[in-house]
């Protein structure tokens, strides 16, 4: 009986369940040039595969590694129209152990804020 409630996601869940790596980043810039910055960001430092490229939902999803194992959500919030907040999470896939952080979120986020 414990297999099937495992293997229906019934069973004992730990505290992290639910939670992926995230960080948010403020920037000074319109919302397009923050768009065009995460972008370019996006393939040159973490040389990812942009999957889902939606201006006009403010998403972007891409996928790095052999297999695309994790994926990177990038989400936009418009502030006002000289500031954006930028969201970073980090996707795998169902069923695999979710760390606490993630190097592609931080080193995104890193690259973003160094010329925030």
């Amino acid at each position: 009986m414990n297999f099937l409630m495992k293997w229906l996601g019934l069973g004992k869940r730990s505290s992290h369940v639910g939670l992926r790596p995230h960080r948010e980043v403020d920037v000074a810039q319109p919302f397009d040039v923050a768009y065009d910055r995460v972008m370019h960001a996006m393939e040159s430092v973490l040389g990812a595969h942009i999957y889902r490229d939606d201006r006009a939902a403010r998403t972007i999803d891409a996928g790095f590694g052999l297999v695309n194992n994790e994926r990177v959500r990038v989400s936009f919030l418009i502030v006002d129209a000289m500031h954006t907040r930028i969201l970073i999470e980090a996707m795998f896939p169902v069923g695999s152990a979710i760390p606490e952080r993630s190097r592609a979120v931080d080193a995104l986020a890193d690259a973003l804020e160094a010329h925030a």
